[in-house]
């Protein structure tokens, strides 16, 4: 079935006058937003917009014009749809301003962003999503652990950023990890900002420590302009607090995380495939994962993040794609590090896990009897009570 290699084929030679930006240019970008155009184009807004064309063979060439994976997670396929769209007339006149990227080991950071620059001055943001790196899945945890990520305000200061220096429209997209920033930057900003967003992408984004952010007169205003997309078969868009304004868009492969990947997404027409609901896989995710977070004391949430830390340590590895190349080494040191935890510690981490399959069991068995799921249940009765008080 056809995807975004199709979609850059068939309406690359439609510029951005005739076919506005939508739904499709939104998976394009964020997929093709993996590859490091931060090695090309500078990180100032006051340096010169760098066409695309260039920023794709500056990439290229650093990377021994080849096509190659960018880890374990990320295929060739990003590098392969970055050139062929570097081909096509709609792509090609675009220009790539100001791409960030901070990356720090204490507290986990692993952030990039940068603006593509339309034909009518519209500025697309793209925050981009979890890399190969073992920091940037530590970043991930720590939404959960800390109830908040530096990456939020990294994601917030961009935008205010990028607001100060043009003057008009503006879009916000991310998959994964850069969704879940796309939305909290666009939430936080001033409503003068957020009044300029003519859409916010959130693509197959986990979600927020609770479901505060989602009753605000900001998620209110901005929600006729949020597009939230998820596969199917969701997992990671169903982690976590998240919203149900969302649409289910069909993927070609068979389930859960396989379909994180942007390139299963289907597209007919230059239209994204959808349907009318996720389906009960992604329905028990939501469920056991709402129900097995939510069943952690601040204790076991403390303990889990300071055991991961540990062992991250312990492990020394950079990357999942060194990780696998060295999974002897990887294993025993994993071994060392987690005996080297503290007893007690382990314990308790066994003792919060344990839970688990048990949720599972209940939560497809609830799904199976269509009673309401606890999570979307959770989410109702919060955000009913919040805005009363809006």
């Amino acid at each position: 079935m056809p995807g975004i290699k199709e979609y850059i084929q068939a309406f690359g030679d439609v510029p951005f006058a005739k076919r506005p930006f939508g739904d499709a240019d939104n998976l394009t970008l964020c997929q093709v937003f993996y590859m490091p155009f931060e090695q090309v184009v500078s990180p100032s807004f006051d340096d010169e917009p760098v066409p695309y064309s260039d920023a794709c063979y500056g990439v290229f060439e650093k990377r021994g014009y080849h096509h190659s994976r960018l880890g374990l997670m990320i295929p060739n396929d990003a590098s392969v749809n970055m050139m062929a769209m570097e081909q096509q007339k709609r792509f090609a006149e675009m220009k790539l301003w100001a791409v960030r990227e901070v990356f720090e080991h204490e507290p986990a950071v692993q952030f990039a962003a940068g603006t593509f620059l339309l034909p009518d001055g519209t500025a697309v943001i793209l925050y981009r999503g979890t890399d190969d790196t073992i920091i940037g899945w530590k970043e991930d945890m720590d939404i959960f652990i800390n109830g908040a990520i530096p990456s939020y305000q990294l994601a917030l200061d961009y935008l205010n950023d990028v607001a100060a220096h043009t003057d008009g429209d503006l879009i916000l997209c991310g998959h994964s990890k850069g969704g879940h920033l796309a939305l909290y930057a666009a939430l936080k900003t001033d409503p003068a900002v957020r009044a300029r967003i003519r859409c916010v992408y959130n693509n197959d984004g986990p979600g927020y420590d609770d479901y505060s952010l989602f009753a605000t007169e900001a998620y209110r205003a901005l929600l006729p302009r949020y597009r939230h997309l998820v596969p199917h078969s969701s997992a990671v868009g169903m982690v976590l607090s998240h919203d149900y304004d969302f649409t289910a868009v069909v993927s070609s492969l068979p389930f859960g995380p396989l379909q994180h990947d942007l390139c299963s997404w289907q597209i007919e027409n230059g239209e994204l495939v959808t349907r009318a609901d996720v389906d009960n896989l992604a329905k028990i995710t939501d469920v056991a994962f709402s129900d097995f977070l939510g069943s952690f004391s601040e204790e076991s949430r403390k303990n889990a993040g300071e055991i991961a830390a540990t062992l991250i340590r312990a492990v020394h590895i950079d990357s999942l794609a060194d990780t696998a190349r060295q999974l002897p080494q990887a294993a025993r040191r994993f071994g060392d590090g987690w005996f080297g935890i503290a007893k007690d510690a382990r314990k308790l981490f066994w003792k919060t896990i344990a839970p688990m399959p048990k949720i599972i069991v209940n939560a497809a068995k609830n799904i199976k009897e269509e009673t309401v799921p606890n999570a979307a249940k959770a989410a109702a009765v919060y955000l009913g009570k919040a805005a009363a008080t809006v």
